[in-house]
Protein backbone atom coordinates (compact mmCIF):
# COMPACT_ATOMS: atom_id res chain seq x y z
CA UNK A 1 0.00 0.00 0.00
CA UNK A 2 1.36 3.44 -0.86
CA UNK A 3 0.72 6.46 1.30
CA UNK A 4 -0.46 9.15 -1.15
CA UNK A 5 1.29 12.46 -0.84
CA UNK A 6 3.45 11.34 2.04
CA UNK A 7 7.07 12.22 2.16
CA UNK A 8 8.92 9.55 4.06
CA UNK A 9 12.18 9.17 5.90
CA UNK A 10 14.93 6.64 5.81
CA UNK A 11 15.87 4.71 8.85
CA UNK A 12 17.85 1.56 8.90
CA UNK A 13 16.45 -1.94 9.11
CA UNK A 14 19.03 -3.82 11.18
CA UNK A 15 21.09 -2.13 13.85
CA UNK A 16 22.74 0.81 12.18
CA UNK A 17 23.57 -0.83 8.88
CA UNK A 18 22.31 -0.06 5.39
CA UNK A 19 19.39 -2.13 4.14
CA UNK A 20 19.88 -3.39 0.60
CA UNK A 21 18.99 -0.78 -1.98
CA UNK A 22 19.23 2.23 0.32
CA UNK A 23 21.61 4.91 -0.88
CA UNK A 24 22.02 7.43 1.96
CA UNK A 25 23.45 9.94 -0.48
CA UNK A 26 20.30 10.10 -2.58
CA UNK A 27 17.27 11.82 -1.02
CA UNK A 28 14.05 9.83 -0.97
CA UNK A 29 11.45 10.47 -3.67
CA UNK A 30 8.22 12.19 -2.70
CA UNK A 31 5.24 9.88 -2.43
CA UNK A 32 7.31 6.71 -2.74
CA UNK A 33 6.62 5.02 0.56
CA UNK A 34 5.39 1.51 1.09
CA UNK A 35 3.89 1.18 4.54
CA UNK A 36 3.55 -2.59 4.30
CA UNK A 37 7.08 -3.37 5.51
CA UNK A 38 7.37 -6.74 7.22
CA UNK A 39 6.86 -5.81 10.86
CA UNK A 40 8.12 -7.94 13.72
CA UNK A 41 5.56 -9.76 15.88
CA UNK A 42 3.84 -7.47 18.35
CA UNK A 43 4.26 -4.35 16.23
CA UNK A 44 1.15 -2.22 16.76
CA UNK A 45 0.11 -0.20 13.70
CA UNK A 46 0.65 3.51 14.37
CA UNK A 47 0.39 5.26 10.99
CA UNK A 48 -2.40 7.85 11.13
CA UNK A 49 -4.66 7.97 8.06
CA UNK A 50 -5.16 11.74 8.27
CA UNK A 51 -3.61 14.86 9.75
CA UNK A 52 -6.01 16.19 12.40
CA UNK A 53 -3.20 18.11 14.17
CA UNK A 54 0.47 18.60 13.42
CA UNK A 55 3.08 17.94 16.10
CA UNK A 56 5.70 20.67 16.48
CA UNK A 57 9.11 19.79 15.09
CA UNK A 58 10.89 22.04 17.60
CA UNK A 59 8.90 21.00 20.68
CA UNK A 60 8.00 17.37 19.99
CA UNK A 61 9.84 15.78 17.07
CA UNK A 62 13.39 17.14 17.47
CA UNK A 63 13.67 15.98 21.12
CA UNK A 64 12.23 12.56 20.19
CA UNK A 65 14.66 12.16 17.28
CA UNK A 66 17.55 13.34 19.47
CA UNK A 67 16.78 10.65 22.05
CA UNK A 68 15.88 7.75 19.74
CA UNK A 69 17.78 8.32 16.47
CA UNK A 70 20.75 10.63 16.95
CA UNK A 71 22.91 8.15 18.89
CA UNK A 72 23.40 6.29 15.57
CA UNK A 73 22.44 9.02 13.10
CA UNK A 74 25.01 11.70 13.96
CA UNK A 75 28.68 12.37 13.22
CA UNK A 76 30.62 9.56 14.87
CA UNK A 77 27.56 7.28 15.08
CA UNK A 78 27.18 3.92 13.38
CA UNK A 79 24.93 5.52 10.75
CA UNK A 80 26.69 8.88 10.50
CA UNK A 81 26.13 9.01 6.74
CA UNK A 82 22.45 9.60 7.59
CA UNK A 83 22.77 12.55 9.98
CA UNK A 84 19.49 13.33 11.75
CA UNK A 85 20.85 16.11 13.97
CA UNK A 86 19.10 18.74 11.83
CA UNK A 87 15.64 19.15 10.34
CA UNK A 88 17.05 19.02 6.81
CA UNK A 89 19.01 15.85 7.51
CA UNK A 90 15.88 14.14 8.80
CA UNK A 91 13.48 15.15 6.02
CA UNK A 92 16.09 14.34 3.37
CA UNK A 93 15.54 10.66 4.14
CA UNK A 94 12.05 10.64 5.58
CA UNK A 95 10.38 8.10 3.28
CA UNK A 96 12.39 5.16 4.54
CA UNK A 97 12.25 6.42 8.13
CA UNK A 98 8.47 6.50 7.96
CA UNK A 99 8.45 2.94 6.65
CA UNK A 100 11.00 1.73 9.19
CA UNK A 101 9.33 3.41 12.20
CA UNK A 102 5.87 2.28 11.10
CA UNK A 103 7.16 -1.29 10.76
CA UNK A 104 8.80 -1.22 14.22
CA UNK A 105 12.18 -1.76 12.57
CA UNK A 106 13.59 1.53 13.84
CA UNK A 107 15.00 2.14 16.25
CA UNK A 108 16.50 -1.35 16.33
CA UNK A 109 16.39 -3.43 19.48
CA UNK A 110 20.18 -3.24 19.82
CA UNK A 111 20.13 0.58 19.95
CA UNK A 112 19.66 0.48 23.74
CA UNK A 113 16.84 1.27 26.17
CA UNK A 114 17.08 5.06 25.75
CA UNK A 115 16.35 4.69 22.03
CA UNK A 116 13.15 2.67 22.47
CA UNK A 117 9.97 4.28 21.10
CA UNK A 118 6.63 3.85 22.80
CA UNK A 119 3.48 3.52 20.69
CA UNK A 120 2.82 7.19 21.53
CA UNK A 121 6.29 8.20 20.31
CA UNK A 122 5.84 6.26 17.07
CA UNK A 123 2.37 7.69 16.50
CA UNK A 124 3.57 11.25 17.09
CA UNK A 125 6.52 10.92 14.68
CA UNK A 126 4.36 9.23 12.04
CA UNK A 127 1.68 11.92 12.49
CA UNK A 128 4.31 14.57 11.78
CA UNK A 129 5.30 12.76 8.59
CA UNK A 130 1.67 12.38 7.46
CA UNK A 131 1.17 16.12 8.09
CA UNK A 132 3.96 16.98 5.66
CA UNK A 133 6.95 17.12 8.05
CA UNK A 134 6.82 20.88 8.61
CA UNK A 135 9.71 22.83 10.16
CA UNK A 136 7.41 24.23 12.83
Amino acid sequence: MLLPGAVGLVLLAVGCTDPSGNDPNVPDRLGAVSVDAAAPPGCTPALPATCPNTPSYAENIAPLVKRTCVPCHAPGGKASDRDFTTYHGLVRLETTALTQVNGCLMPPADAGPDAAMSLGDRTELLQWFVCGSPDN
